[in-house]
C-alpha cells in the first residue's frame, strides 16, 4: 500500500486576499513569510508566473497571455470575493533582465511602472477592491519588502 501524507492544516474557506508575484524560486519562502507574518494573509489565492504582475501588462506583446491572465484574475475575484489584491515584484527578476520586450529605463523602474499600471487597471476593472504593491529584495539572505 502507498504511503499517504495528510496535512495538519484544515481548510478554512475562501481566500480573503489574492496575490500575484513572480515564480522565482529564490523568493518563494520570503514571499510566503511576508504575506503571512507582515500582511496577515493566511488564506490567499495565488497566481505566480515569471515576472509576476507584469503578465497583465502584455496586451501589445502577448495579447493571448494577457487575456488569459485577466480571465484568471476575474475568475478568482468572482470566486473568492477578496477584500484585497497584493502585487509583488522583486529585484534581480530574471524575466525582466532577459528583456524579451522593448523596455526603457532600469529594471527596477520598469517593474515599479508595471506595478502601478496593474494597480490602476485592477482598480478600474474591480472598483472597491484594495490593491497593494510591494517591491522585494534580498539583503544578506533575508527578504526585505517595501511598499510602492
Amino acid at each position: 500500500m502507498n504511503e499517504v501524507y495528510r496535512t495538519r492544516t484544515r481548510s478554512t474557506g475562501e481566500a480573503d486576499t489574492l496575490v500575484l508575484h513572480c515564480s522565482d524560486p529564490r523568493f518563494q519562502g520570503h514571499f510566503q513569510e511576508f504575506l503571512r507574518e507582515r500582511l496577515g494573509a493566511d488564506r490567499y489565492g495565488l497566481v505566480a508566473v515569471p515576472g509576476g504582475p507584469q503578465f497583465l501588462t502584455l496586451v501589445d506583446y502577448l495579447p493571448k497571455f494577457s487575456w488569459a491572465g485577466w480571465r484568471w484574475l476575474k475568475f478568482l475575484v468572482d470566486l473568492a470575493q477578496p477584500a484585497r489584491v497584493i502585487l509583488i515584484a522583486h529585484e534581480d527578476c530574471r524575466w525582466y533582465i532577459e528583456g524579451r520586450f522593448v523596455q526603457r529605463g532600469s529594471v527596477r523602474e520598469r517593474q515599479i511602472h508595471d506595478l502601478e499600471h496593474v494597480r490602476r487597471a485592477i482598480s478600474e476593472r474591480f472598483p472597491g477592491l484594495a490593491v497593494e504593491t510591494y517591491f522585494a529584495r534580498l539583503d544578506n539572505g533575508a527578504g526585505v519588502f517595501e511598499a510602492v
